[in-house]
């Protein structure tokens, strides 16, 4: 099971204009923007669910995951349930919280990235 994150921005009219090279390596550097800032919500125990990020995403294809065998049913936990002992950010659905507090960010990061 896995917790999943995809990222997905449409680049379709951007693709003639910069190029699939340059649209790829901007697809990978949100990607691993949204991963990153989403580390900080993941519930650590172990550090097994949270080190799972890195290998199983995807980030030039816009997907970040967490893939372990739990992952589904540590989000799918009441929050009640989730222990902030190592990480006092932690939340039991770390993606959505993640999104709700950094969406903004993130637009702005990627409105800069298709000007640059």
């Amino acid at each position: 099971m896995s917790s999943r994150v995809d990222v997905r921005v449409d680049l379709h009219g951007l693709e003639a204009r910069l190029g699939e090279g340059a649209l790829s390596e901007k697809q990978a550097a949100f990607a691993e923007r949204v991963a990153f800032e989403t580390r900080d919500y993941v519930p650590v125990e172990s550090g097994t669910l949270q080190g799972s990020e890195p290998v199983s995403s995807d980030y030039e294809g816009g997907t970040v995951e967490w893939n372990t065998p739990y992952a589904a049913i540590v989000e799918g936990m009441p929050e009640s349930s989730i222990r902030k002992t190592i990480n006092p950010n932690a939340r039991a659905h770390w993606p959505q919280a993640a999104k709700s507090e950094r969406l903004g960010a993130w637009q702005d990061f990627a409105r800069k990235l298709m000007e640059g």
